[in-house]
């Protein structure tokens, strides 16, 4: 169970990932809009993905799920 629990947020991470990062929420940060000299469309991209990569670590890195039994699918053991 916790490995379908695992499973579902990464695929729900990567789906928001794909939302995040595509076209018509890219062009909210296309402008001419400066952020301690740096564009504003690089520094939002790197925020984005920096972000995603950070909760992905956090999903995979977690140590007990609340549906967490102990058990790791292994029977017998």
């Amino acid at each position: 169970m916790r490995n379908a629990l695992r499973n579902h947020r990464l695929v729900a991470l990567c789906v928001a990932g794909a939302v995040l990062l595509n076209f018509p929420l890219l062009t909210l940060w296309d402008t001419r809009t400066t952020l301690f000299g740096l564009p504003l469309m690089p520094l939002a991209l790197f925020a984005g993905w920096a972000i995603l990569i950070g909760i992905a670590a956090w999903i995979v890195e977690s140590k007990r799920l609340p549906d967490d039994d102990g058990d790791d699918g292994e029977k017998g053991r």
